[in-house]
């Protein structure tokens, strides 16, 4: 039964950064999304409230901006899946399978847009780099470039026989055979997407907050559709009168072809709503900028729970907005009604209005028409007494960016019209602030001073604790980086994230950085709540003497005493754990296992128990039941991995599993088995089982003759790989840069400096950049034709990490900075 307006369906989570693009899979109402994760994903729905991520498509270097979803034909049966990257690179995958085909290189900057052409093998491509491509999916190749944009081509669509494309020059240009046939001009900013409505008009959006209606052949601007209060990203059909459009504004909304405003209006809380598609059923979605999808429905049968909507409604409703951002307009308090003006009923679906609750604060209403209600959008920061594009809250309190507060968040429209967010703190310095822009976006670097220079201009000179010192900064020249200063760039990243559900839940490694307070509740479990079982919780890390053979290690709390000091000589142990609420977790799982050998008695847990307390009587018995458990689902088996994780430092475990070349195959395969992205975890303690392995003689050999084939197991699941994760992959590659000094393997040290030529695309943190950084200095110690490579060559692999390195500068902290500089001097003066 379909209801009068649209309502929340469900919503997706998967994807760690803004979804960027939405399409449709037809043949099941499934859907393709890309993010700047640097991942695709393929979402099908299971029932009529919920979808099941099935792929990762993850073979772009860059952020996923666009994708295309082709349905099956004579030549590929399956469907096809593509997507466009800031990496330039568009990749071709199987719809079915989800598995890479192949991938179309021609373009020079970001691959704005794809659309396929109907009835044919042919693909579309728009780009920053002005222009737009045809391809021929058959022969892979380029069979037509369009010029004629004079800046960024953000939108291209296939209409009968001809082709559109829109830029950021603010106009459409219509295409036959290469030749531009018309213009269509009108909007007074970027052209940011294109919809067909039928074979003689079709819509566009823009970035001057109209979505506007045209006559292909006449050229005519037919209607304008007003409404939205800020940049509008995205369009979409729903059915052959009504459409919807996603906006920086943070709203979905919905129109009729025949009427200039908008049906409905739906707030959403995320800061940006990038994508926008509809589903077969007439279903909307929608991607936001904090990486979740959201899908909105008027079938009564699909509609959430009571629960779930007032969440979300609540959620809405505690948000931020920005009044220099364009969601409302500026304002000035005193002029504002009383919460008596909310008595009143609105006039048209979607208005808003700012109430004054007094004290400064300011709060956010919008009238839904068909449920003739006020329904609050969030609490409303800026004034006019800020500055005019970014802003302070009108009670003089920051504003929340990224999970960090800022003096200022301002917005930055550079040629590719797409608006970027600038947090800034008044005690910053503004060529820091600039820097860390410009990292975090990867723009050119001759935007620092002119990027300084707008912060110092619309702080109005308000920048304070300059501090004069003789240190220089390694990236942008002298005086601007400070070692020991505050570095909070606002990447609002947190020190007890899960690694299945979020912040706050599971917290796997909660002092690794020395420059996170730790917090006072750490041991949250991501399935039954708080205070129980935390994997590796203090993350203690010991260093052991060079024989591998010593039982004895060296303690370590923390981070901070893995010195910036070369050459490393101490092997990294991760040892620390509590027992207790390991086992605790184990029990709750058996508890729910079924299955002939998946449950285990009483008797066989306590003998589990005993193996993880160091008891190894009866140790073969023992290992073959905790073996036994890891049959269990993939999302349970991460307790059997921490106890693995601590069973291996002992000497008679790695004997038993060592000495053997069958068994120590058959372990390790098994362990590799359980290496799959969307388990972060299991990766996670794999590779601190990994680590640890490096303590005893038998396993070390081990590790050594296998080195290949360990270190590309690393190397794959590294790029995707999170702060705990990191700092565990990155581990494994500090031991054997050890192993190479301590045995003077050149063979070894030239393996693993070749393998930091694959480190130019990994966004690391700064626990995982600083462990690298610790095993190439190591090497350079170890090997001393390595340093003449560096010296002698323009382009070799410690300079190309070094420059992926300098792009991540804003999220490493002082010390791995520090280590930055120790490492590029090692190398000058040896």
């Amino acid at each position: 039964m379909a209801h009068s307006s649209y309502r929340l369906r469900c919503q997706l989570y998967g994807h760690e950064s803004d979804v960027r693009s939405v399409s449709t899979i037809t043949e099941y109402d499934g859907i393709v999304s890309g993010s700047r994760d640097k991942t695709a994903r393929i979402w099908r729905p299971i029932d009529k409230n919920s979808f099941e991520q099935r792929a990762v498509l993850s073979n772009h270097t860059n952020y996923v901006i666009s994708t295309c979803y082709i349905p099956p034909n004579s030549q590929f049966q399956d469907g096809l899946i593509v997507t466009g990257g800031n990496d330039k690179k568009i990749c071709v995958y199987s719809a079915k399978q989800g598995t890479y085909l192949f991938t179309l290189e021609g373009h020079e900057q970001t691959v704005a847009c794809l659309s396929s052409v109907s009835q044919s093998d042919l693909l579309l491509s728009s780009s920053w780099d002005t222009t737009g491509r045809v391809w021929s999916l058959s022969t892979k190749q380029c069979t037509q470039v369009l010029r004629g944009h004079s800046k960024a081509v953000w939108a291209i669509l296939s209409m009968d026989n001809i082709i559109l494309t829109g830029g950021a020059d603010n106009i459409i240009l219509a295409w036959k055979n290469q030749t531009n046939t018309h213009t269509y001009a009108g909007h007074t900013n970027c052209v940011r997407s294109l919809l067909a409505l039928n074979a003689k008009e079709f819509l566009s959006c823009s970035n001057d907050f109209t979505i506007k209606r045209w006559n292909v052949t006449s050229t005519q601007c037919l209607q304008t559709y007003e409404g939205h209060t800020s940049f509008v990203y995205s369009i979409s059909m729903i059915s052959g009168e009504h459409f919807a459009s996603v906006s920086e504004d943070r709203s979905l909304r919905l129109w009729s072809l025949n009427k200039s405003d908008s049906m409905q209006t739906i707030r959403l809380p995320s800061g940006t709503i990038w994508s926008v598609c509809t589903l077969t059923n007439s279903d909307v979605v929608v991607g936001c900028s904090d990486g979740r999808i959201c899908i909105f429905t008027k079938d009564e049968s699909r509609i959430a729970s009571m629960e779930e909507i007032a969440g979300f409604e609540q959620e809405i409703a505690s948000t931020s907005i920005q009044t220099k951002t364009g969601d409302l307009g500026e304002v000035k308090i005193d002029d504002l009604p009383d919460e008596d003006a909310l008595k009143k009923p609105g006039t048209r679906e979607g208005q808003t209005t700012m109430i004054n609750k007094g004290g400064g604060r300011v709060e956010a209403y919008q009238w839904n028409m068909l449920d003739q209600r006020w329904m609050k959008i969030g609490d409303v920061v800026g004034s006019a007494d800020s500055t005019s594009q970014g802003q302070a809250s009108a009670t003089g309190e920051k504003i929340l960016f990224e999970g960090q507060y800022y003096d200022y968040v301002f917005n930055v429209d550079l040629d590719e019209g797409v608006p970027l967010k600038l947090p800034y703190n008044i005690t910053e310095d503004p060529w820091f602030a600039a820097q860390a822009f410009i990292h975090r976006y990867e723009l050119n670097q001759m935007f620092l001073d002119q990027i300084a220079q707008f912060i110092i201009t619309n702080t109005k000179g308000m920048v304070i604790d300059q501090r004069s010192s003789d240190f220089a900064d390694p990236f942008t020249g002298g005086g601007r980086y400070v070692p020991g200063l505050s570095m909070d760039t606002g990447t609002g990243s947190k020190p007890n994230a899960d690694p299945f559900t979020g912040a706050g839940r599971y917290v796997p490694d909660s002092t690794n950085s020395s420059t996170v307070k730790k917090s006072t509740n750490v041991n949250q479990d991501p399935f039954t709540g708080t205070g129980r079982y935390v994997p590796n919780g203090d993350n203690n890390q010991s260093s052991r003497p060079l024989s591998a053979s010593q039982s004895s290690v060296i303690k370590s709390d923390r981070d901070t005493e893995l010195s910036p000091t070369f050459p490393q000589t101490h092997y990294i142990i991760m040892g620390n754990a509590d027992t207790v609420k390991i086992l605790g977790k184990l029990k709750e799982f058996n508890e729910s296992a079924a299955g002939d050998g998946l449950r285990l008695s009483d008797t066989e847990l306590q003998q589990i128990s005993e193996l993880a307390n160091g008891d190894i009587t009866n140790l073969e018995i023992k290992l073959n039941l905790l073996f036994q458990l890891l049959k269990w689902p993939i999302e349970k088996v991460f307790p059997i991995l921490d106890i693995i994780r601590l069973v291996v430092l002992q000497k008679d475990v790695c004997k038993y599993l060592f000495e053997n070349d069958a068994r120590s195959n058959e372990f390790i395969s098994q362990l590799f088995s359980y290496l799959r992205p969307d388990q972060s975890a299991n990766i996670m303690l794999i590779f601190r089982t990994l680590t640890n392995l490096f303590s005893n003689d038998l396993s070390e050999k081990y590790l050594v003759k296998n080195s290949n084939a360990i270190l590309a197991k690393t190397l794959i699941n590294l790029p995707l790989a999170k702060k705990n994760t990191q700092i565990a992959l990155t581990n494994v590659i500090l031991n054997y840069c050890i192993y190479a000094y301590r045995s003077n393997d050149q063979r070894l040290s030239n393996y693993l400096y070749e393998c930091y030529k694959e480190f130019v695309d990994i966004q690391f943190e700064s626990d995982g950049a600083k462990r690298l950084l610790l095993a190439l200095g190591t090497l350079f110690l170890t090997n001393a034709e390595l340093v003449l490579n560096v010296q002698t060559t323009s382009d070799n692999s410690a300079k190309r990490f070094f420059t992926a390195l300098e792009k991540s500068a804003s999220q490493l902290n002082t010390e791995t900075l520090e280590c930055f500089e120790r490492c590029r001097a090692l190398v000058k003066n040896l």
